[in-house]
């Protein structure tokens, strides 16, 4: 028997395909789960941390685990990482002789005017150096709590929706081979297509409300109308055919 040629010209050969289906599949569900984790594990942490940040208050007694200290510091270095991805690292040394290594996930003001001996000030917060600041202003670090949850919901909504795509794409064509060398169906296209959008307002969803100041609860009461508007999209074209088949049939059976 000959095999049949693929869409791309190619012979098509049901073994391998079998095995690409399996690895895609499990991929596919390794990084859904992941996602899964990182919404439903990771999330409420920290959130929680966010929340516990924005309610504390300047240390006033011997607990400083749950408030606000401030320390001085000496800075020991400083680079820069410049490009499409900016970021930089302090090297900051205490009176006391303690050092820390700082990293800040861009290149604001303060890390473009400081330099090694400058005396800063550090803000404390469950023993992380959450900013840095000097005598004009002062950038955080990558420590600082706050918009971790906007990132961490972002990404896991885009794990979750690539490796809800990839188990979905492996299960169709495991459960029609016949289709292998044909176009790819409806279904995928508008999987592919939503998945595709939702992740892409995710992510631009996460860049404005963190540039605004705004957290998680307005991050999910913007993703809930679009999330809907993503099931109807998906759902509709589906009943709108069973509808038209059924009243085809209807007619086929009175004539």
């Amino acid at each position: 028997m000959t095999r049949a040629a693929s869409r791309h010209g190619k012979p098509y050969d049901p073994r391998r395909r079998r095995l690409q289906n399996a690895i895609v599949g499990l991929a596919g569900l390794v990084v859904l789960l992941v996602g899964v984790v990182l919404l439903i594990g990771v999330l409420p942490t920290v959130a929680a941390e966010e929340r516990a940040f924005l309610a504390a208050s300047a240390c006033r007694g011997p607990e400083t685990r749950n408030c606000l200290q401030t320390a001085s510091f000496t800075v020991e270095s400083v680079a820069l990482q410049r490009g499409k991805s900016e970021s930089g690292r302090v090297r900051v040394v205490s009176p006391q002789g303690g050092d820390a290594h700082l990293q800040f996930n861009a290149i604001g003001p303060f890390l473009e005017r400081v330099r090694s001996g400058d005396r800063v000030r550090g803000t404390l917060w469950r023993g992380r150096i959450v900013v840095l600041a000097d005598a004009e202003g002062g950038q955080r670090t990558a420590a600082h709590p706050v918009g971790d949850p906007l990132f961490c919901a972002a990404f896991g909504i885009t794990l979750v929706l690539s490796g809800g795509l990839g188990t979905y794409a492996a299960w169709w064509w495991i459960r029609h081979p016949e289709s292998i060398a044909r176009r790819h169906p409806a279904a995928l296209v508008r999987a592919a297509w939503t998945a595709t959008l939702l992740g892409v307002y995710a992510f631009g969803l996460m860049t404005v409300l963190y540039k605004r100041g705004l957290g998680l609860s307005a991050f999910l009461a913007l993703w809930t109308p679009g999330c809907c508007a993503a099931v109807v999209f998906l759902l509709w074209p589906r009943r709108a055919t069973r509808g038209t088949l059924h009243v085809a049939r209807g007619h086929g059976d009175v004539a």
